[in-house]
């Protein structure tokens, strides 16, 4: 959790409202905060809320709070004044870093409590959300030592040196990767790269190596500076203009006049057609079904009540008949359904105002049919002589796609830690591939299975993903055919009670000739032997014939 260094005196400037202890410990119940700590004037807020960088600064806390207390209502306007100068992103980033954005405040009040806050909100949005810099790196400059217009391009390592930031000589990228304290501890975010991202004006002078360090010309803020440039790179145009935006609101909030910066993009697949000016600040839509909020805060507030707490949470709602249309920041990455505004709502309404109510009536709990039909299904492949084995839901696009030759869309994780982890699965038998793949030391025959929930995109579903309990078995035996695996699948749709046909199909990781499509009524699923091409990409050596279907949805 984001743990905020803060002044009282600069957060009440702030608010415009001097607190008691008794009221900054209620109002920071807005941003889902706590004071760990009060020393004087220092106070220490640990920030619960995981999903909203905004928050994570003393402009972001003011900022909430004015909104709940009612001193500023709906959303906050930000405007960035039209781009006078650009930054051109050049071709030689795309594999490295790809994407820039940047701004500039002017007429910046630079003093010590301010250069504390933004080196603060600047490691808490990098590391947090920036999943330790390796999505968005953020920069801040002292403009007036740079020329525009300004260039993001890659270099080889024997072609660009500068002096970084505390260091007094120039080094080549490697030397400061391997010697520089900050190059050692981000290196990994560059390993292998052939071209070393750098920002750099139209004088040669290096600003920084983005994500890594600053240079010692441009780098360093004082309360000299007046007027600030700042980039944020990354590998998502969306995620690294949200780092901007909140960077530039906190600038915004004390005093400082926003300018953009056009953004001009190389002719690639990757990169927008158009150049685009940054920040750029809108609002997004949704609408909340008050039937659904009533039953999910179990109070009966109308839709006139509602909207009024949302106006307090930053928002403009509008009550239409059983439904609110409710107007957010762009910047809200956190809201994602309709039970996220309601959770505004509460956090407005007070949750120590929900009053408890008596339970009326006792019940008695069971077990869920769907999950006693799921056993079933698992006592049925132990009765085959099947072996359970358990898989991660979290997967690869190699596994997913790229080993079984499939083209389809998966639903993605937004920030991964990993290549490997980067989706949900939508098939349980690659899984089971690449488990038979790292047991061939073991005796054969070999016939495991698994039952498990898998996700793939719906796009007529209001989460837009579609979740089902998938079977999926994999036998791998010098023996197997087509006629022993849909004698399996036979056995289990008989134990099972289901209906089933099946349909001539082509499959790419499938042998057409020894393949078919499952069809049992609105569950569908696949059967066969797994192509020469499939077997090579999991190195298989031995036959594998292999079933899924949809059990439950």
């Amino acid at each position: 959790m984001p743990t905020i260094n803060s002044s009282k005196k600069d957060l009440e400037s702030l608010v415009g409202k001097k607190f008691s202890q008794k009221e900054l410990e209620d109002a920071l119940m807005f941003v889902k905060g706590e004071l760990d700590a009060i020393n004087g004037d220092d106070l220490t807020i640990d920030v619960k809320e995981t999903n909203m960088p905004d928050l994570w600064s003393t402009e972001g806390i003011a900022r909430e709070l004015r909104a709940r207390m009612g001193i500023e209502k709906g959303i906050k306007k930000y405007h960035a004044e039209k781009a006078r100068i650009s930054c051109t992103i050049e071709k030689s980033v795309e594999k490295t870093r790809p994407f820039i954005a940047c701004a500039i405040a002017r007429n910046v009040k630079v003093t010590e409590k301010f250069l504390v806050q933004m080196i603060q909100l600047q490691e808490k949005v990098g590391m947090t959300y920036g999943r330790k810099r390796r999505e968005t790196g953020i920069g801040i400059y002292d403009f007036d030592k740079m020329k525009p217009p300004i260039f993001y391009r890659g270099y080889k390592d024997n072609e660009i040196e500068f002096i970084p930031l505390e260091y007094r000589v120039k080094m080549r990228p490697s030397e400061i990767l391997t010697e520089h304290p900050k190059g050692k501890e981000y290196a990994h975010l560059l390993k292998g790269a052939e071209f070393f991202p750098i920002v750099i004006d139209s004088a040669g002078v290096v600003a920084s190596m983005p994500p890594i360090i600053n240079s010692e010309t441009t780098g360093k803020v004082t309360e000299k500076t007046s007027n600030i440039f700042i980039e944020v790179t990354g590998f998502n145009w969306n995620t690294v203009n949200v780092a901007l935006k909140v960077m530039c609101m906190a600038l915004a909030d004390r005093g400082a006049k926003l300018e953009a910066v056009k953004i001009n993009f190389p002719k690639t697949k990757s990169y927008p057609t158009q150049s685009i000016e940054t920040p750029f600040f809108g609002t997004k839509k949704i609408s909340l079904d008050t039937e659904y909020a009533q039953m999910a805060i179990g109070t009966k507030m109308n839709a006139s009540q509602m909207s009024a707490i949302l106006q307090k949470a930053g928002m403009h709602a509008i009550a239409q008949g059983k439904k609110i249309m409710v107007e957010y920041p762009d910047y809200r990455i956190d809201i994602l359904h309709q039970a996220d505004i309601v959770e505004d709502i509460l956090i407005g309404h007070g949750y120590n105002n929900i009053m408890p109510q008596k339970v009326e009536l006792s019940v008695a709990g069971e077990e869920l049919s769907e999950k006693l039909f799921l056993d079933k299904a698992r006592d049925v492949c132990i009765g085959l002589g099947l072996q359970e084995v358990l898989t991660f839901n979290l997967s690869s696009k190699e596994k997913q796609l790229e080993k079984i030759m499939a083209k389809d869309e998966l639903v993605q994780i937004a920030n991964p830690v990993s290549v490997n982890w980067e989706v949900m699965r939508k098939r349980i038998v690659p899984e089971l591939l690449d488990f038979l793949a790292k047991n061939k030391h073991a005796e054969y025959p070999q016939g495991i299975f698994e039952i498990g929930t898998c996700l793939s995109i719906d796009k007529n579903s209001d989460t837009m993903v579609r979740q089902t309990y998938n079977l999926g078995i994999a036998i791998s035996d010098s023996r197997a055919n087509f006629t022993r695996i849909k004698s399996v699948l036979d056995a289990i749709t008989k134990n099972l009670g289901i209906d089933y046909r099946l349909r001539e199909t082509k499959s790419a990781f499938l042998d057409n000739s020894k393949a078919g499509d499952i069809l049992a009524g609105k569950m569908s699923g696949f059967i066969g032997e797994i192509s020469q091409k499939c077997a090579q990409n999991f190195s298989l050596e031995t036959k594998t014939i292999v079933l899924e279907i949809e059990l439950v949805q």
